[in-house]
């Protein structure tokens, strides 16, 4: 994955942070790039702030990635609403599940709401997202496979760190 120079300048960054944590990111990393949210900057910036905040420790993705380039103990890079790198995150667990059988501590983790919340704004925005990338009006439901991932954030854009605190 080609990195753009603002990409590499964070991860630079990240990683002088976290050397001094004895945490050593290689030339692989970050192994995604991405915002929560689709298309609404509105919500990339509010997803990524529960997520600085440590409230949004998990997230759902649909169609499940194949192939999947990254794993669990893999780095990725949470972009804000402007596609500014804002966060750094560890995967820590991926499942891959039937909607249906998300766990409830699961859904709760992804800081929407409500278990009823969360999947009933998942079902909207994954058909939302079908629509809006012109693609086949494959129906999201209960027997749909996802991709079920816990995270921690390790390492915030400096003028991002006081939402840490909130």
């Amino acid at each position: 994955m080609a990195l753009s120079p603002d990409i590499v300048e964070f991860m630079a960054s990240a990683s002088a942070n976290l050397a001094s944590r004895h945490i050593i990111l290689d030339s692989s990393q970050p192994r995604d790039v991405f915002h929560f949210g689709g298309t609404s900057s509105q919500l990339a910036d509010s997803r990524l702030s529960l997520a600085i905040q440590g409230k949004k420790t998990a997230t759902t993705s649909w169609p499940v990635p194949n192939p999947l380039r990254w794993g669990v103990g893999d780095y990725s890079v949470i972009l804000d609403g402007n596609g500014k790198p804002g966060a750094l995150m560890q995967t820590i667990e991926l499942k891959v599940c039937k909607f249906r059988d998300v766990a409830d501590d699961f859904a709760l983790a992804e800081a929407e709401g409500s278990v009823d919340e969360y999947k009933q704004g998942h079902r909207e925005f994954y058909t939302e997202q079908r629509l809006r990338d012109g693609k086949p009006p494959e129906e999201f439901g209960d027997e749909s496979e996802v991709l079920c991932e816990r995270f921690v954030i390790v390492f915030v854009r400096e003028d991002l760190r006081p939402h840490a605190l909130q």
